[in-house]
């Protein structure tokens, strides 16, 4: 029992330090925006401007689409509490939300899963200013089911 313990702490501690890990056979990666200063609003059909400001499509997520995320000013980071930021995004409920934002969204952090062969099989959009979430998949988008409360802890497990 007691190996058993030692082999979750080692686990836990080297996860933290990778910028990508492997979670319930899904790759995890956090991808923040640096900064917006010099972003450029008035292209507004841009996939940057889609991608940072706006709904992101499933065409979007072709291959390269990481290689974007850095050209648009995204870095990928590491954070020790990845798994808890995975089991709290997998434990809400998929759907439209009922309410409206009054600020423009601005996606600061974009959370990719990926597959066993690389392949993006769902990005998370999150705006945790105005309380607002896209999903995209290969097939769909949507909105995860978030309280504020669960956007302002999902801010401080993202710092």
């Amino acid at each position: 029992m007691q190996m058993n313990n030692f082999i979750i702490l080692l686990s836990i501690f080297f996860c933290g330090h990778f910028s990508s890990q492997k979670l319930n056979d899904e790759i995890f990666v956090i991808y923040k925006l640096k900064s917006e200063k010099n972003l450029n609003r008035s292209k507004r059909n841009s996939l940057k401007h889609q991608t940072i400001y706006g709904s992101s499509k499933s065409e979007n997520l072709h291959h390269d689409f990481e290689k974007d995320l850095m050209k648009f000013g995204y870095k990928k980071v590491e954070n020790q509490k990845s798994n808890q930021i995975f089991e709290k995004l997998n434990s809400f409920k998929e759907g439209k939300n009922s309410y409206e934002t009054a600020c423009l969204k601005a996606y600061r952090d974009i959370l990719i899963y990926k597959n066993q062969h690389n392949k993006i099989i769902k990005i998370i959009k999150i705006c945790t200013s105005c309380y607002a979430n896209q999903v995209v998949t290969p097939k769909s988008n949507y909105e995860l089911l978030m309280n504020f409360e669960d956007y302002d802890s999902l801010e401080e497990l993202l710092r």
